[in-house]
């Protein structure tokens, strides 16, 4: 039960993350969007938005790994 909570607990604190980001980087997107689409210069918001999904993604892959260790570590005990 213990290990449930804390899996939980852990699972919560990386979708916050993902969420914040991830809103974050649709807002960036719709920016670099409407700049492209106006002919203005967006080179500094796509590159913002490229950091930002790099991090999402980053968050994703660290939120799988972390979980599959928690499991891994509840099936030998």
């Amino acid at each position: 039960m213990r290990d449930d909570r804390r899996r939980r607990s852990i699972k919560e604190g990386f979708d916050l993350g993902l969420g914040f980001f991830g809103l974050f980087t649709a807002a960036f997107f719709v920016i670099t969007l409407v700049y492209e689409i106006l002919r203005m210069e967006a080179l500094g918001w796509a590159i913002t938005t490229l950091v930002f999904a790099l991090l999402v993604a980053g968050i994703w892959f660290a939120r799988r790994e972390v979980l599959r260790r928690i499991d891994q570590q509840i099936d030998q005990d």
